[in-house]
């Protein structure tokens, strides 16, 4: 009877672990294999990476990518585009981890919204959670009537900021700024 009394407690303690991780990623590329040593998938050619973290979910494509599942990271190399319903955001490399809905990306940052915004820059950090992204060094935005501005702020003709925050739910420009202290964004070493 005591049996009876404990199996609901150790069937729990089992399953509720498991609901906080996020989703197992869905992986395609032409060249896959596990790295044992190193705990992550390495792809190469036509890579694919479908995150889906609790409701929130994102496609990553690059030429080459390394997954990390039980730390839920991705580093993505190469031609790297990530894509949700309300946008698509090119760039040259990107690190994305589940757990903190973030990604930092580096070179030739093409962000393309739905709702009439486009932005280009060098460096930018994106939360999908919050659905906040701040754009570093060279930013330039295209914007259509639609875009909504916090108080105070206007978009100048022509200008270049060092520093754009941007939220793609509201389609409104949080922060504008010409001259900025730009924090050292970079690709972290997947071997480290």
């Amino acid at each position: 009877m005591k049996l009876l009394k404990i199996l609901p407690i150790l069937f729990a303690l089992l399953i509720i672990p498991c609901q906080s991780f996020a989703d197992m990623p869905e992986i395609t590329a032409g060249q896959t294999y596990f790295d044992v040593m190193k705990g992550h998938y390495v792809l190469k050619d036509n890579v694919r990476v479908v995150m889906n973290n609790h409701g929130l979910k994102a496609t990553v494509t690059a030429n080459e990518a390394r997954v990390n599942v039980v730390a839920q990271k991705c580093w993505a190399l190469g031609d790297v585009t990530f894509s949700h319903v309300d946008y698509d955001l090119k760039c040259d490399d990107a690190y994305l981890q589940w757990q903190t809905k973030t990604a930092d990306l580096v070179g030739g940052i093409d962000f393309k919204g739905k709702k009439s915004v486009a932005v280009t820059s060098n460096k930018a950090t994106f939360n999908w959670e919050e659905k906040i992204a701040d754009f570093y060094g060279d930013v330039k935005v295209t914007a259509e009537k639609d875009l909504q501005f916090a108080e105070d702020l206007k978009l100048e003709d022509d200008v270049v900021y060092a520093h754009v925050r941007y939220n793609v739910t509201e389609n409104k420009i949080l922060q504008l700024d010409k001259t900025f202290d730009i924090p050292n964004i970079e690709i972290p070493d997947p071997d480290k």
